[in-house]
């Protein structure tokens, strides 16, 4: 184990089958340093919809915005997408760090992986649009609501499916700040709550709101 770093487990199950991804996590750090509660969640919630339409995410494009240490892109790509994860260049080397030590677990269901350098608002020239775009806890900065909604308009289209977790957090601040993603998001794309029936039941928490978007025609 390198110094400075510690593993979490988190268990997928598909279809019955049990394996785990270890996830390699910073003991020091500000944000992209450990695997925050609203990605298990969004994980979690991927593994449960894909056990009811086993085929939902294979063979698929998926983003990952802000993947961080890369744990829902990873669950997606467990689940025989092909998954880009994308985040900040001083993020990339953990991210990529987590890819390698999975390989054999997302490859093994067909699933492909790689990560990117991704500022939000820059401009996507040779993007492909994706069938998925997921998002775990990246609204949190007032700076970046901006060009967080910038990035998913310019990434998406009609037929996108984009899945966002959030934990609601209790200062005024924060509150704003969601406040003002959502309303912005609401311009260009038809937002709804993902039920907690249609969580896993093990991973789910009031305090952590998972919203499927599609972009407005």
């Amino acid at each position: 184990m390198e110094e400075g770093l510690f593993t979490r487990e988190l268990d997928i199950n598909s279809c019955g089958k049990s394996t785990s991804l270890t996830l390699y996590q910073k003991e020091v750090g500000d944000v992209s340093c450990v695997v925050w509660d609203a990605a298990i969640v969004l994980a979690k919630y991927l593994e449960t919809r894909c056990n009811n339409m086993p085929n939902w995410l294979r063979g698929r494009i998926a983003v990952e915005l802000g993947g961080g240490l890369g744990c829902v892109g990873l669950t997606a790509a467990c689940f025989g997408a092909d998954v880009t994860i994308t985040d900040l260049p001083e993020v990339i080397p953990l991210m990529q760090k987590n890819a390698e030590a999975n390989r054999t677990v997302w490859s093994t269901s067909g699933g492909k992986v790689c990560t990117k350098i991704l500022q939000w608002g820059s401009e996507l020239p040779e993007w492909k649009i994706p069938d998925i775009v997921l998002l775990a806890d990246c609204v949190y900065y007032e700076e970046s609501v901006e060009p967080l909604v910038k990035t998913l308009y310019n990434l998406t289209d009609a037929d996108t499916e984009v899945f966002l977790s959030q934990e609601k957090r209790d200062s005024e601040k924060q509150q704003m700040v969601w406040k003002m993603f959502q309303e912005l998001l609401q311009k260009h794309f038809e937002i709804t709550m993902v039920p907690e029936e249609e969580h896993h039941p093990e991973f789910c928490c009031p305090d952590i709101v998972v919203l499927r978007a599609r972009k407005k025609s």
